[in-house]
């Protein structure tokens, strides 16, 4: 280094560590010069700007020499890994030499597309392991859809299908038959599933593919049918049939039907007894190739006027494990019913109660029956007919006044039409008229053939022709019905007795005046059709009469308050047709007798009018009977004069 910049570097470290170091700064030497520059006002063409003799551009090698920054080429090396690896990964996944895919192990599922439901079929399936190593622990699966059956038992559910393979070594093929009965509706697809899972050598992990196969049910093994009205009134009865068809080779186990009513539907009865305690299900059984079942379903349906109301009814094998339930179902069909204003509506009163409840008429006595009409529609009702149908335990043809009507006795039916009513031959539109006929319920007990819960039922109907906008006459009918419930007969008899009885009776006869005299009353209960329920018999004792408190039997219970004289026997309940000996009820007491100066002469009063009381368990109404006063004129006993009821002095 010369001496002169060592010298000067020096004095700089001087001046920057000490305080007092002379400014070296001032030495420095400043070369500055003035300039002269000229600063152009606007851009020249490349013509006119001037360019030095000894200017050269640079080119673009003279560019491109400048060399890349580090990140630039980190960035440039890594896409170029990333692509090599992609590459070296495919080849290796489809060209690998000991790897394993399950693009490599084909399923083949050979069958038919389409069957008829309920009949036998199989499935031929091939595994083909196409990888370059062995498939270790093959087992494969079969899963069938809904409504599948073992073809060795159809009463069976098959829901899958196992069966172990083992080693599937490379290039093999393993081939399995898989049979089955199928079930469904018609044209219904079904699907069926084979699931493969397997392992491999060298590893713990299990691997799966599967496949599908789809069939076609072209033909269901049941056809299954519903008929009924289209179109009902609200509270009309009607009947529902349900056909059941087997359309199957082989016969059908096990068979059962359910239904799902509409709300406002009152099951009332069928023709083949329900299965279930909520009247739904029906055990049909057992049904032959081409055999065929029929429900009839009574019942009837309330609701709105246009409402739809809709049932569903399915059919399939039982379920082994809930007997009420359906296990594989074969059909499904829903039937839809449709409820209408009635375009005459009926009405029917009897004695004058013109409400739709439960009449409660009484045997013997005669009920007037008014049926009444009114037309709902805008148009005139031409042709009209009304007919009456009666029936019931307490109905006697016999007793029928047909009234206008003509009555055909061997049909049970009252008619009326324009020729015995012209007003029918036409009703126009708002027009009402009624019709009367009257029955007499009776007791038709023969002693071998009981009438329990006796009933007359009345059902009227009427049909006619409603003409359109277009003139062309629609039939029409609308249906009204009503109960009449007959009231069970009761019955309460007194009776005096002084020899005979349980009890031994003392005192003159003819009774004397200031002298006691005893008797024995004995009352008797009779019932006839219904049973009833808080029977109670009540009596009064005149002042001389005196209660001597002797009862028999001793097992009913009688009572006697001494504050009003009231005799009470609280009997409970009767059963129907007690008048036999086994089944009456009876009850004696005793009573004595001391007459006063003032009965001299005269049948003196032992017991007041007598009432029976009781509640009809049938028709729900309070029953009642009464027996007149008893006098000590005890002509019911053997050994009674005309004399002996007299009170002598």
């Amino acid at each position: 280094m010369p001496p002169d910049e060592k010298s000067s570097i020096e004095d700089l470290k001087k001046s920057l560590y000490s305080r007092t170091a002379p400014d070296v700064r001032t030495h420095r030497k400043l070369r500055f010069h003035d300039d002269d520059s000229t600063v152009q006002k606007s851009w020249k063409t490349i013509a006119e700007e001037e360019v030095p003799e000894n200017f050269h551009r640079p080119t673009d090698k003279q560019n491109g020499s400048h060399s890349m920054t580090f990140f630039t080429k980190l960035l440039i090396g890594s896409v170029i890994f990333c692509i090599v690896a992609v590459g070296v990964g495919v080849y290796l996944f489809f060209n690998g030499a000991n790897l394993i895919s399950a693009n490599n192990i084909n399923i083949t599922i050979n069958g038919p597309v389409s069957i008829p439901g309920g009949a036998p079929v199989s499935f031929d399936i091939a595994l083909t392991n196409n990888n370059s190593v062995d498939l270790q622990s093959v087992d494969m699966a079969v899963n069938f859809p809904d409504g599948t059956t073992d073809p060795a038992d159809s009463t069976q559910v098959l829901k899958k299908y196992t069966q172990f393979i083992g080693d599937l070594r490379t290039g093999d093929t393993s081939r399995e038959t898989v049979k089955a009965i199928m079930f469904g509706e018609e044209n219904i697809q079904k699907q069926i599933q084979v699931a493969l899972t397997y392992s491999v050598k060298g590893s713990s992990a299990v691997f799966t593919k599967t496949k599908t196969y789809d069939v076609l049910i072209n033909s269901s093994p049941i056809i299954v049918t519903a008929s009924s009205f289209k179109e009902v009134t609200s509270g009309q009865e009607f009947d529902m049939t349900v056909n059941i068809k087997s359309n199957s080779n082989q016969t059908l186990k096990n068979i059962l039907l359910t239904s799902s009513y509409p709300f406002g539907f009152m099951f009332m009865s069928s023709n083949l007894r329900p299965f279930s305690s909520d009247n739904t299900s029906w055990k049909i059984g057992d049904i032959p190739s081409g055999g065929e079942r029929n429900i009839i379903i009574h019942g009837k349906l309330q609701g709105e006027d246009s409402d739809s109301k809709s049932f569903r009814f399915s059919v399939g094998a039982q379920d082994s494990t809930n007997l009420k339930n359906i296990g594989t179902g074969y059909m499904s069909i829903q039937q839809n019913i449709i409820i209408q204003k009635p375009f005459v509506s009926l009405g029917i009163s009897i004695d004058s109660d013109n409400t739709t409840a439960d009449f409660i008429g009484d045997f013997g006595h005669r009920h007037q029956v008014t049926v009444s009409w009114f037309n709902n529609l805008a148009v005139p009702v031409t042709n009209a007919v009304i007919t009456a149908h009666i029936s019931g335990n307490a109905y006697d043809k016999n007793s029928i006044s047909p009234g206008g009507g003509y009555f055909q006795s061997l049909t049970d039916d009252i008619i009326w039409n324009q020729q015995t009513t012209p007003e029918l031959a036409r009703i126009d539109a708002g027009g009402s008229g009624h019709i009367i006929f009257s029955l007499i319920p009776r007791d038709l007990n023969n002693g071998s053939n009981q009438l329990v819960n006796p009933t007359i039922s009345v059902s009227a109907n009427v049909s006619g022709n409603r003409s359109q906008e277009t003139q062309v006459p629609e039939v029409l009918s609308s249906i009204a019905s009503r109960n009449i419930r007959v009231s069970s007969n009761i019955s309460l008899s007194g009776r005096v007795v002084r020899s005979t009885g349980p009890f031994a009776n003392i005192g003159p006869i003819p009774p004397q005046a200031e002298h006691e005299t005893s008797y024995t009353i004995i009352w008797t209960v009779d019932n006839t059709s219904n049973s009833v329920g808080s029977a109670k018999v009540t009596a009064t004792l005149p002042a001389y009469v005196k209660w001597l408190g002797n009862v028999s039997p001793s097992s009913e219970t009688l009572s006697f308050d001494s504050n009003s004289g009231t005799v009470s026997w609280n009997i409970g309940s009767l059963s129907d047709y007690s008048n036999s000996s086994l089944r009456r009820r009876e009850i004696a007491f005793q009573i004595s007798l001391l007459p006063g100066v003032d009965l001299i002469g005269q049948t003196p009063i032992l017991v007041n009018q007598t009432t029976l009381t009781a509640l009809d368990g049938f028709t729900g109404s309070q029953l009642q009977s009464t027996q007149n006063v008893l006098l000590t004129s005890f002509s019911t006993d053997p050994t009674f004069k005309i004399a002996d009821g007299i009170v002598a002095q």
